[in-house]
């Protein structure tokens, strides 16, 4: 990849085992800064057709002025008042196609996050083809849950009485989004099935529910600011530093859920799968 250079090859100074131990968030996350802008860079241009396509499919709808975007929106609020809220499903297909890259930037990321070395260029494409298939499916997944709350949202808006229906859209939401936090790094980790991945996944979102949350009013508190007040600042940022950073800080704390109740707490039998609470939890050392 001579586009980062021979540097992104060669193996870095690394880090004690006392500096590993430590893991402060903000020592290591200044430690990669430079790295992690690489790397989102990386990731930015292996997915900027699937980003350009989506982007082109929703000027289909919406339009490129103003009004043309203000017009679907009166059009599509009066479908949901109508009882028949209508979402497009064709610009969100193809984001759904970005998993395979996504465990590759993953990887990379839960290297940074427990203190170990990554080869930057050829780690993220050999773990985006060695997980092209569960990333695929992880991303597909999201995409349709996506469009499903979405879809439900604005339908329940427009019902009767819909507090209670947005309260629970709203929660179940917040959980959905949680399971993804812990989807691609138990992915890039663990051999286990694909379901078996969705299950813990579950259970994470569920037993780290109020630490879950607060990752993702950190993590959206963000974003959403940024787009509210200045969107220019956020179109760049994202194409320099946000993804990476809202992986890293993920994987920051997922990894210390994972070292905690999956290795830790867990015997590792690299021969031997297991059916308990953590199925599978089998440590695939080509993926450490």
């Amino acid at each position: 990849m001579g586009f980062f250079g021979n540097r992104y090859t060669r193996p870095g100074p690394g880090v004690s085992k006392e500096q590993a131990a430590k893991r402060n968030y903000f020592e290591m996350f200044g430690r990669k800064f430079w790295k992690l802008v690489q790397l989102n860079l990386l990731y930015f241009v292996c997915t900027l057709p699937f980003t350009l396509l989506t982007i082109f499919l929703w000027i289909g709808y919406t339009g490129l002025s103003l009004e043309s975007f203000t017009q679907f929106l009166d059009n599509f609020v009066a479908l949901a008042q109508a009882g028949t809220p209508w979402v497009p499903i064709l610009p969100f297909l193809p984001m759904m196609l970005t998993g395979p890259f996504t465990a590759g930037l993953t990887y990379v990321l839960r290297n940074y996050a427990r203190q170990e070395h990554a080869f930057m260029a050829s780690d993220f494409f050999e773990h985006t083809k060695k997980n092209w298939k569960q990333g695929l499916l992880a991303s597909i997944l999201g995409g349709v849950v996506l469009y499903a709350v979405i879809f439900s949202y604005f339908f329940y808006i427009t019902r009767i009485n819909p507090t209670i229906l947005l309260a629970i859209t709203v929660v179940v939401s917040l959980v959905l989004i949680s399971m993804t936090y812990y989807v691609f790094p138990m992915m890039v980790t663990f051999n286990m099935k694909f379901r078996h991945i969705l299950k813990n996944a579950w259970i994470f979102a569920i037993a780290k529910f109020p630490q879950n949350l607060f990752l993702t009013v950190v993590i959206f508190g963000v974003h959403i600011l940024l787009i509210w007040c200045v969107s220019p600042l956020w179109i760049l940022l994202m194409i320099l530093i946000l993804i990476s950073w809202s992986g890293f800080t993920m994987n920051y704390y997922v990894w210390h859920v994972m070292n905690k109740y999956m290795i830790k707490e867990s015997p590792v039998d690299v021969d031997a799968a297991h059916e308990n609470v953590f199925d599978d939890t089998t440590i695939d050392h080509k993926k450490k």
